[in-house]
């Protein structure tokens, strides 16, 4: 006689408690649904997946906060070297030998594990933001490759180096931390739950796209709008949103997602409408074919219309939208439409589980 066939004869209540809790636990796995959160590089994917745990109340843990502060400091050294080098690269000079030394100081900084923000360091980038070499040579951002917040880092620089500096919300936002492997987070949403799986969008990364491909109820594709007239961090040679739809295409007409609902975010929308005043649309291949003007109502219309047109099965499974993600309100105006359309499409199913849940709870 088997093990649980005795457990059945001797205990028969401890079996039965057994089989209602794995029937109780087997419901709650069908109540909860797995999200993709996918987008190539820079594209806003952890900005989204950050705003939604500020939204839900997800306190972040001392090493995130820790993280987000060492971040912060990197991102702001970084994106300064960079602008020296450019400088450089353009024949730029300076007004005088102060700026030169505090130039030639930053020229070859290394994101090394022992890197030391100091605030000596802080005050040398403050400086050089308002020389005028430097801001001639932000002002050609767009033919290299720089992090988009550069200027917010350069603006809060001081507040970074404060002994009791702690990231606000705002700056855990900006942030720049690149995403490695998975990350699973989950999101309630009665009577159901949502496990976002935020993967990697470097090139390198999503090769690991395809071990998460399983059992998917969603897909949450971001892009970059303000991409289309930049480059890639990992190849200079390469459009943004060129690099975007492309992975788009690729992924979205996958044969297991033929039926899977996609939400499409066009992100960075702030930013999009600031560039669209001084460089066209055209300035990204795919979009080379745009005919229409600077407004930017008409050029997000045809945007959209480029990413429906690379579906090749069941256009209608796409829903777009518009946002900033750096901003809460954007997002969770958002997420509750695609929470909404979750349970909408899976209504019976949600319906029969939290009907036989509450039974077995009883």
């Amino acid at each position: 006689m088997s093990f649980a066939k005795i457990m059945s004869c001797c205990f028969p209540n401890t079996q039965s408690e057994v089989d209602r809790q794995l029937e109780i636990e087997n419901l709650k796995t069908k109540l909860n649904f797995k999200i993709l959160l996918l987008g190539s590089g820079e594209s806003g994917k952890s900005t989204v997946l950050k705003q939604l745990k500020i939204i839900h109340k997800i306190n972040p843990t001392q090493q995130e906060l820790k993280l987000a502060t060492n971040s912060l400091k990197r991102n702001t050294a970084q994106c300064m070297s960079i602008l020296v080098q450019q400088a450089k690269l353009f024949g730029y000079d300076y007004m005088d030998n102060t700026e030169k030394a505090r130039a030639a100081s930053l020229e070859d900084f290394e994101m090394e594990n022992d890197f030391d923000f100091t605030e000596e360091m802080a005050n040398t980038i403050k400086s050089l933001w308002a020389c005028k070499t430097i801001q001639e040579t932000f002002a050609r951002r767009k033919e290299y490759w720089l992090l988009d917040s550069a200027d917010y880092y350069f603006e809060n620089v001081e507040r970074f180096v404060e002994d009791d500096f702690v990231p606000t919300e705002e700056d855990q936002i900006m942030a720049r931390v690149m995403t490695t492997g998975l990350v699973e987070t989950e999101i309630p949403a009665s009577p159901i739950s949502l496990t976002v799986v935020d993967v990697g969008g470097q090139r390198t990364e999503r090769r690991k796209w395809i071990h998460c491909f399983d059992n998917v109820s969603g897909i949450v594709f971001c892009a970059n709008l303000a991409g289309y007239n930049s480059v890639l961090f990992e190849d200079r040679t390469q459009n943004r949103m060129a690099e975007c739809f492309q992975v788009f295409n690729e992924t979205i007409n996958k044969e297991e997602f033929k039926s899977t609902p996609i939400f499409l975010l066009l992100n960075k929308k702030d930013l999009f409408e600031t560039l669209m005043k001084k460089d066209p649309l055209t300035a990204c291949p795919v979009f080379a074919d745009y005919k229409g003007s600077s407004d930017v109502m008409e050029a997000l219309n045809f945007i959209e219309a480029k990413f429906r047109a690379a579906l090749t099965s069941n256009p209608e499974r796409l829903m777009v939208f518009s946002v900033a993600a750096r901003f809460k309100r954007d997002v969770k105006t958002c997420w509750e439409e695609v929470v909404a359309s979750l349970k909408s499409k899976n209504k019976k199913e949600i319906d029969a589980c939290v009907k036989l849940l509450e039974a077995k709870t009883k």
